[in-house]
C-alpha cells in the first residue's frame, strides 16, 4: 500500500516539476522538463550517490543500462 502511495506522489509531483525530458522530448508549451534534475540514479552512472556518497555503478542488461548505488542499493 506504502508503494502504490509512493508513486502516487512522486508521479503529481514529476508533473508539476514539468516532467522529464530524455532526448529532444520538448512539452505542449515548447519548453524541455526538468524533473529529470531530482533523478538519483537514471544517466547518473560515473557520478556520486546523491544519498549517501559513491560513485554510481552503470551495468547492462541485455540492450538496456542500469544504474544503481552500490551502498544503498545492494
Amino acid at each position: 500500500m506504502k508503494l502504490a502511495i509512493e508513486i502516487k506522489r512522486i508521479l503529481a509531483y514529476a508533473i508539476e516539476r514539468g516532467g522529464t525530458t530524455l532526448r529532444d522530448f520538448i512539452g505542449g508549451d515548447g519548453k524541455p522538463g526538468y524533473f529529470q534534475q531530482e533523478l538519483f540514479a537514471y544517466g547518473r552512472g560515473g557520478q556520486p550517490c546523491k544519498v549517501c556518497g559513491p560513485t554510481l555503478r552503470e551495468i547492462k542488461l541485455g540492450q538496456r543500462a542500469s544504474v544503481y548505488c552500490p551502498k544503498c542499493q545492494r
